[in-house]
């Protein structure tokens, strides 16, 4: 059975030294990067493949055409279940105030796309004239003006809650429904209730579908069959799952996934 391979941030330098700075690393599959901070921001990014990055905040799930801001001075560890071509910026702390101080995953259109990359293929010591700052401004305007995506799970540190999200993170097929959680975690069904519409902005049954739904996406990244997605989900048919994904996301899981590699 595969486990995670854990590493520490493997960027040691103390400054960036340029307004931005690129980190463009293949990361194998099963990469886990611990929990760590900066003191600049930074855009998270994969041109192939699915990056999870835990934050006090949440966890978010970044697909191809999606990004994270990270804030500086937050902590974030980053999981890599099936592999990817990370390709992130590191952003200097005085575009916090531009870029936000919370975390947030964004749409990355075509253009922004070709910035990042482009980013990605300069040296640390790339010459910074008044030509490379102006792309670097139009490279933050296009962050700025990014849509805000919901790309993130809520999480709870609650007692009561963390065996179940534990749980369903590891398995989101599992079936039990929130009054046989309840027998397991010793509460009634309408105080895990109330305790994921106070923590989690929604019901139980609303976290696990969104769940799902962003699993889904990893799995069909990887390229996973529909029909083993569906058996993993715990979804009694690919058509049952078909319908459950086009009723998120607005689109067919394969409609999904071109539009993604766009």
């Amino acid at each position: 059975m595969n486990q995670w391979r854990s590493t520490p941030s493997r960027f040691k330098k103390k400054t960036l030294g340029r307004p931005v700075l690129p980190r463009a690393t293949n990361m194998p599959p099963w990469e886990h990067v611990k929990t760590h901070q900066h003191t600049w921001g930074q855009l998270a990014y994969t041109s192939n493949g699915v990056l999870t990055i835990l934050t006090p905040e949440g966890k978010f799930i970044i697909p191809p055409q999606q990004a994270l801001w990270l804030p500086p001075k937050l902590d974030h560890e980053s999981f890599c279940r099936y592999g990817g071509k990370f390709r992130s910026v590191y952003i200097d702390e005085k575009y916090t105030k531009r870029l936000g101080n919370v975390a947030k995953s964004i749409e990355v259109d075509s253009v922004l796309r070709a910035l990042i990359l482009e980013i990605c293929t300069w040296q640390d010591d790339y010459l910074l004239d008044d030509k490379t700052q102006r792309f670097i401004d139009v490279f933050i305007d296009r962050i700025e003006l990014a849509k805000e995506t919901n790309f993130v799970m809520p999480l709870s540190e609650d007692a009561r809650l963390m065996p179940i999200i534990s749980e369903l993170l590891a398995n989101p097929g599992n079936k039990l429904t929130i009054e046989q959680w309840g027998e397991k975690v010793g509460a009634s069904s309408r105080t895990l209730s109330r305790l994921f519409n106070k923590q989690m902005n929604m019901g139980f049954s609303q976290w696990k579908q969104k769940l799902k739904a962003f699993k889904a996406v990893e799995l069909l990244e990887a390229g996973y069959r529909q029909q083993d997605i569906a058996h993993q989900l715990g979804f009694e048919s690919v058509s049952a799952f078909n319908t459950a994904f086009k009723h998120y996301f607005g689109v067919a899981p394969n409609a999904y996934i071109k539009t993604q590699h766009k």
